[in-house]
């Protein structure tokens, strides 16, 4: 280990630095074949990067590491993008780590001051800063918003349009009696499947009426018609509850109602201002440990072999414009994931406008994660995208999102197992707390997950496997209390196989769906599974050994124990399967997803709950 010279100090002092540098490494399980370095917010980037003479920014670190050096951060809040100037190399990783349990936070937003008092319980600050995010104690305010709504992005209050709606124009006489020239509409329409926002163009206050351009397709699943919901945003005539904001840029102002409505000077005031805290892209051999990250995202684009473990990060990604399907800035939002062999382990994203993970590439991982409190801004995004070849999503807790949980569109030979999954659809209509659509999946496994309480209105499915997907196998999930199929295989579908599931309290426990009649399943296989209700499969289907009743016999269905009981019907029920059923207790396998007479097995993180901060 070599330690960088650190100055005129004794040599107690010196004796002290080194066993410091050591113990920080050997808890921190740090093998440095390299430099250590250390940053701290009293330190200066002109110094030498000791433990006595420490950084200031971390990026100072990050600037002068080679392979095999460490960079341990003392406690504090750092307002920067890390960016290592260099990779790491096999066996000799750049390392940038919190210093023992200390709270590092890394920021992506800046302070903002000089608040008065405007008008009446409004007050106002100067800036000439762009933002779109701000923050009071560390948590999000909503951008000045009609109807007025709570502090939490997962639950908008929407208004409902009215008779006389028709695509691009709005009625409601509930309407507020500022005009609403310039302000943005976020709009909910057709089918509720995805949203959109545009800006409004005309308001007509006697007709009670407003004009946007509904430039996206008007076909009967989006078409905006009496009974969409929608939302209004972005003008100060909006701004009248606590909570709410407002930037006016002609002013070079920010105005605030604080949502205690006392004075914001006495809190933490803060706007977004960076999107990454760790900008690894095209970087190899990189492991960042320990921190919690604010207003801002991490990213592995095109990396190879890099790491990040126990980071906690809130607000990870935001964004306005919401765009249907999806696309923009959506797709790379949240900590993004791709090139090869990366990790993303034992760390938690919390809230975020689109994905709460990006997942591409080749070979990359999500493990023992929490995940949730996503897709905000109401399309096509989800805790986790997971795309690429052989990429894996294993035993982490995705939930809280407005439309799917886990999107695995042209994921290719992958692997999602022991997850716990649920609260999808909180805003949005048919999907599935897994999704796919039009995907050759190349055998990808979707194994010993949960797949639970699907809060969509109408078509909340567990595991969907929508139309023109196939070469999937599905086996040992539990998926119960679904509004519609605990599993789905929308047609055509081929050779894919649904093994030892439990299904439980769903509308339907297999059902599909196809275009014009479509019933094609050929090559599908149904066995060894636990349905509650109705199975519907189409043409070409093997189905055998499945149980199909009201008493499966669990242990306690009620209190969600699904194992079964000694007299159950489903044990030593079922048939073997080669590389499905390799661990049975009795004369043959039973069916379901728990094997009787051996320790059940669970599904999600470990590790609790994340900080606040």
């Amino acid at each position: 280990m070599t330690v960088r010279p650190i100055g005129d100090v004794t040599r107690p002092q010196l004796l002290l630095a080194l066993l410091s540098a050591v113990a920080a490494m050997l808890l921190m399980g740090v093998r440095s074949q390299g430099a250590v370095y250390s940053v701290a917010t009293q330190g200066s980037d002109t110094n030498q990067g000791t433990i006595h003479r420490p950084f200031r920014t971390i990026q100072q670190a990050a600037q002068v590491m080679k392979p095999g050096d460490t960079c341990f951060v003392r406690a504090g809040v750092y307002r920067e993008t890390v960016r290592p100037a260099h990779s790491g190399a096999e066996g000799r990783p750049i390392t940038f780590a919190a210093y023992g349990t200390e709270d590092v936070v890394v920021s992506g937003a800046d302070s903002i001051g000089g608040w008065k008092r405007w008008n009446g319980r409004i007050y106002q600050a100067a800036t000439q800063l762009a933002f779109d995010q701000l923050f009071v104690d560390g948590r999000m305010m909503n951008l000045a918003q009609w109807p007025n709504a709570p502090l939490d992005p997962m639950r908008p209050v929407w208004a409902i349009a009215a008779a006389g709606t028709e695509p691009g124009v709005i009625v409601d006489p509930r309407l507020p009696e500022c005009s609403l020239v310039g302000a943005t509409v976020h709009v909910l329409p057709g089918a509720q499947w995805v949203s959109w926002t545009r800006p409004i163009m005309q308001h007509d206050a006697k007709a009670h009426t407003f004009r946007f351009n509904a430039d996206w397709s008007q076909e009967w699943a989006y078409v905006v018609k009496e009974g969409s919901r929608y939302y209004l945003f972005g003008i100060a005539g909006l701004l009248d509850a606590p909570g709410e904001w407002h930037l006016d840029v002609a002013r070079k102002a920010v105005c605030l109602w604080p949502p205690m409505s006392d004075d914001p000077t006495k809190h933490r005031v803060e706007v977004k201002r960076r999107d990454l805290a760790f900008d690894l892209s095209q970087r190899e051999h990189i492991r960042v440990r320990g921190f919690r990250i604010f207003a801002s995202a991490i990213s592995m684009a095109d990396a190879g072999h890099c790491l990040v473990e126990n980071c906690h990060l809130r607000y990870a990604c935001h964004f306005t414009e919401a765009g249907g399907w999806g696309g923009g800035r959506g797709l790379t939002s949240g900590v993004l994931i791709s090139g090869h062999d990366n990790e993303l382990r034992d760390s938690s994203v919390v809230y975020s406008a689109g994905n709460g993970v990006g997942l591409y590439g080749e070979r990359n991982a999500v493990r023992n994660c929490l995940v949730r409190n996503c897709d905000y801004s109401v399309v096509d995004f989800g805790a986790i995208w997971a795309d690429g070849r052989g990429n894996i999503v294993s035993r982490s807790t995705l939930c809280e999102t407005a439309r799917t949980v886990l999107l695995h569109r042209n994921m290719k030979a992958g692997l999602i197992e022991y997850n716990d999954m649920y609260h999808a659809g909180l805003m949005t209509n048919d999907l599935g707390i897994t999704y796919c659509y039009g995907t050759d999946g190349e055998g990808t496994v979707i194994s010993h997950n949960f797949a639970h309480e699907n809060k969509a209105q109408s078509c909340g499915v567990g595991i969907y496997i929508d139309n023109g997907s196939s070469n999937f196998v599905i086996n040992h999930n539990i998926s119960w209390r679904n509004p519609d199929s605990g599993i789905r295989l929308n047609t055509p579908c081929h050779n894919t196989s649904v093994f030892n599931n439990t299904i439980v309290n769903n509308l339907n426990s297999i059902g599909f769906w196809g275009p014009e009649g479509n019933s094609d399943q050929a090559g599908c296989r149904v066995i060894n599974n636990i349905c509650t209700d109705e199975v519907r499969t189409g043409d070409g289907v093997e189905v055998s050994h499945n149980f199909a009743g009201k008493d499966p016999g669990f242990v306690g269905q009620q209190k969600g124990n699904f194992r079964l009981r000694d007299d159950s019907p489903c044990v030593d029920a079922g048939i073997r399967i080669p590389q499905i059923t390799l661990h049975m207790s009795g004369r043959a396998p039973d069916l379901g997803a728990h094997e009787h007479g051996l320790p059940p097995w669970t599904a999600g993180h470990t590790w609790g709950e994340p900080p606040l901060f």
